[in-house]
């Protein structure tokens, strides 16, 4: 079954590696896991934690778009609103945006016109934006994060909501009506992790009109060793699509199989070529085909085809 994946660190991953000397990470090192978990769809995230600055950010851009750009047999790169039916759609994201200390308008204009359609003011950091989920929590969305939420949205720009803590979270939505998602968490019901999300967060983004993905980070499946599986994460998309609806699960896998020194994920769901397990305990849980297809990729294009071109 086709997926889109919403949340990958393939943007991180490609900069470091070609610091390190290498090339071609993605068709290297990424293409043929993706295929063999028929993951056709990646929103490849270029991820900061804070403390990088502008010029980093837009090497990290840069080198990815460039990647995809480089290998056109392999990849189609998508802002959303057109798709490729036989290469892998590569969507460029920003998760955290703790470089920008200035120049908001300008910033953003520039990614956006990099084909960046999804962003996240933070990763878990407090910056000049906003607070993420281990910074203090009687801290939230500043009056430069308040102008860059109103700049993505004017652009066509979808805000993730993913790492924000909840009172960032909460100030986000009070800003103005557009585009929110969170594209890797899961229920707090389920796991009581920050990272996931509560029941009022989960309705607040379905009355947006927004999306949440199942991420397979192991402790945000189940906080308990050994019960990170694809079947724990299946019992999460029920919990959230008998909440909030079907049409409002996506998937934000967040595999870190290539990334040294992160949180691990799901005992079968390692990596991108593992993907379909989920599918499979998707189906289990009583999900139909219908209702698969609309998880695995029908939610996610419909989301960003809604999006200003």
């Amino acid at each position: 079954m086709k997926l889109f994946d919403a949340h990958a660190d393939l943007g991180y991953d490609v900069l470091d590696k070609h610091r390190q000397g290498r090339r071609d990470i993605l068709k290297t090192d990424h293409v043929d896991k993706l295929i063999a978990g028929e993951v056709f769809g990646v929103g490849m995230a270029c991820f900061f934690k804070g403390d990088e600055d502008w010029i980093t950010a837009k090497a990290m851009v840069t080198t990815l778009r460039q990647e995809i750009l480089d290998n056109p047999n392999d990849f189609y790169l998508t802002t959303g609103q057109t798709w490729d039916e036989h290469r892998i759609n590569a969507l460029i994201t920003v998760e955290g945006m703790g470089f920008l200390k200035r120049n908001v308008d300008r910033t953003i204009t520039w990614l956006y016109d990099q084909d960046v359609r999804i962003a996240s003011l933070s990763w878990n950091d407090e910056n000049t934006l906003c607070t993420g989920v281990k910074g203090s929590p009687d801290r939230g969305l500043t009056r430069m994060g308040r102008q860059a939420v109103r700049t993505m949205h004017r652009l066509g720009m979808a805000v993730d909501v993913s790492h924000t803590n909840e009172k960032s979270f909460w100030d986000i939505l009070s800003v103005d009506d557009g585009p929110i998602l969170a594209t890797h968490s899961n229920a707090r019901a389920l796991s009581n992790v920050d990272r996931n999300l509560t029941d009022q967060q989960l309705k607040a983004i379905a009355k947006r009109g927004g999306l949440v993905g199942l991420v397979s980070a192991a402790r945000f499946i189940h906080v308990e060793p050994g019960q990170n599986t694809a079947a724990n994460l299946a019992k999460h998309g029920r919990y959230i699509a008998d909440l909030i609806g079907v049409q409002h699960v996506c998937l934000g896998l967040d595999y870190m199989d290539f990334l040294e020194g992160y949180q691990r994920n799901g005992i079968d769901l390692d990596n991108a070529s593992e993907s379909q397990n989920l599918m499979d305990a998707l189906r289990a849980e009583g999900f139909s085909e219908k209702e698969l297809n609309a998880i695995a990729w029908d939610n996610m294009v419909r989301f960003l085809k809604r999006l200003k071109a």
